[in-house]
């Protein structure tokens, strides 16, 4: 196994254990219910999700550190425009781009809410802005024209929301644990096509090798023309 396929598997792999670990907690407010989860549930969910958010930026700095290892692997292996190549990475680029969509349209704006107004008055959050706020500011500051406009204008818009009631908060964190249900199901998805790929490519190999080694038939020298004896002339 090559050193970009295992690099996008471990990648995909350490995401995905990340993943489920979540699942644990998702589930209890996702599955088996006949109403709406209970008020523990829901302020469990919350609790874990501030613990990743509140955590020390060498935590977070890893996470995408591995997001992007595997997001450059793909591509590097994609870039050698080999058949399967084509097909298996280039599916698994697409899942990877599913899966950053999810994370950066729902997964970081769910927890920034539930970071800025949670249901649990005693959670613990940490006062000031985030990394990723910081950032979106940053960004909105330095944009001119129509769109720098309707950033600042839906930022404002954001932090004016007024607080949720029980029936928004609860199918807020349902929508966050769906979409990182979705993402895991997404990395599965590209840890199975790099597999697959590897085994595709072994199984070429061996064929190659296989054809290299087999012995070509050599034609039959053509039979000699029998010599004219000075009997049979005289005949």
């Amino acid at each position: 196994m090559g050193f970009l396929t295992s690099a996008a598997i471990v990648s995909s792999s350490f995401l995905l254990g990340t993943l489920f670990t979540s699942l644990l907690w998702d589930s209890t407010v996702l599955y088996g219910l006949q109403g709406l989860p209970s008020e523990g549930a829901i302020e469990a969910v919350e609790n874990y999700y501030l613990t990743w958010w509140n955590g020390g930026m060498a935590v977070k700095m890893f996470m995408h550190i591995v997001m992007l290892v595997l997001l450059l692997s793909l591509v590097a292996k994609w870039a050698r425009k080999s058949e399967t190549a084509f097909y298996f990475t280039g599916a698994s680029l697409i899942m990877l781009m599913l899966t950053t969509s999810l994370y950066i349209v729902i997964t970081l704006p769910s927890m920034r809410h539930i970071a800025k107004d949670p249901f649990n008055k005693s959670a613990l959050v940490i006062a000031g802005d985030d990394f990723f706020t910081r950032m979106q500011k940053w960004i909105s500051d330095r944009s001119s024209g129509t769109l720098g406009d309707r950033a600042r204008a839906n930022a404002k818009a954001l932090a004016a929301l007024p607080p949720m009631d029980w029936r928004q908060r609860v199918e807020h964190v349902q929508v966050m644990c769906a979409a990182n249900t979705l993402a895991m199901i997404l990395l599965v998805g590209i840890v199975v096509l790099q597999i697959s790929e590897w085994y595709m490519d072994e199984t070429l190999l061996r064929d190659q090798l296989k054809d290299a080694q087999t012995p070509v038939a050599q034609p039959a020298p053509a039979a000699a023309p029998a010599k004219v004896t000075a009997e049979r002339k005289k005949q």
